[in-house]
């Protein structure tokens, strides 16, 4: 395939499947063959090898997790967490598909054929974040499936440092700064963030300047301290909207 406009419109084609695909559930004949016809357009526009094309086949549709219920709902909670697990699968399709759109887009039709043009490994995203919530877990992924890194302090290796100290070492082997508002505490009747983001604002932006992505829960409000910035809105059952501008600052930034 040399035509930029078909390889578009393959990938599009495939995108306008995963609306139908979300009132039906995981390994469902029209599911089976998303993934199937879906993996094989992938692998024919930018190669059997890409990044893309991985992200994309290591998409988990089932949960893998322990979970604990009682005996008379075990059946259902399972169904549950196997049901919200497929969502959040097809919210990763979606953006790989997105972001596999971009990168055609950007770059030309000229190498498409063999090579993912996602930079492999070069690029580290610091993520500031409250609570451990599903929109945190979600930007992880999506992170993942754009071919970068998520750089969340409280999974890695703490190396004997200060919590302050670790943030700036591991702000210092970042490329670019993301900041995940959530509505973690309740002041005086108003939802705010967790203080260690609010800190955390001020050291990104003293370290990365403009490199710096920035993502609000809907009814989340931040102290008067804190200089307004361009916020972009999200609930924790739809990131679209997030994804769109966490792909579209990347960009900028140079990073994919």
């Amino acid at each position: 395939m040399t035509n930029i406009d078909e390889a578009i419109d393959i990938l599009r084609n495939e995108l306008s499947k995963i609306t139908s695909l979300r009132s039906s559930y995981a390994f469902s004949p029209e599911h089976a063959e998303f993934i199937q016809s879906t993996g094989l357009e992938i692998s024919r526009i930018f190669g059997s090898d890409s990044l893309i094309g991985e992200n994309f086949a290591e998409i988990v549709y089932q949960n893998t997790k322990g979970f604990v219920a009682s005996a008379y709902n075990i059946e259902q909670k399972k169904a549950e967490l196997n049901h919200k697990a497929y969502l959040t699968g097809l919210d990763m399709a979606e953006g790989i598909l997105k972001s596999a759109i971009s990168q055609i887009q950007r770059h030309g039709a000229d190498r498409i054929l063999t090579e993912s043009r996602i930079k492999r490994g070069e690029g580290r995203v610091f993520i500031s974040h409250g609570k451990k919530t599903q929109a945190l877990i979600k930007v992880e992924r999506f992170i993942r499936a754009l071919g970068l890194e998520p750089v969340i302090v409280i999974l890695g290796a703490s190396e004997g440092l200060a919590v302050d100290d670790l943030v700036e070492k591991r702000m210092s082997e970042s490329d670019c700064a993301l900041i995940l508002a959530t509505s973690d505490d309740e002041i005086e009747g108003h939802k705010q963030p967790r203080p260690n983001v609010i800190h955390e604002i001020g050291m990104a932006q003293e370290k990365f300047k403009r490199k710096i992505i920035y993502l609000k829960e809907n009814d989340c409000e931040f102290p008067s301290n804190v200089r307004p910035k361009v916020w972009e809105n999200f609930t924790q059952g739809n990131m679209e909207n997030a994804f769109e501008k966490i792909s579209k600052e990347l960009r900028a930034f140079g990073l994919i």
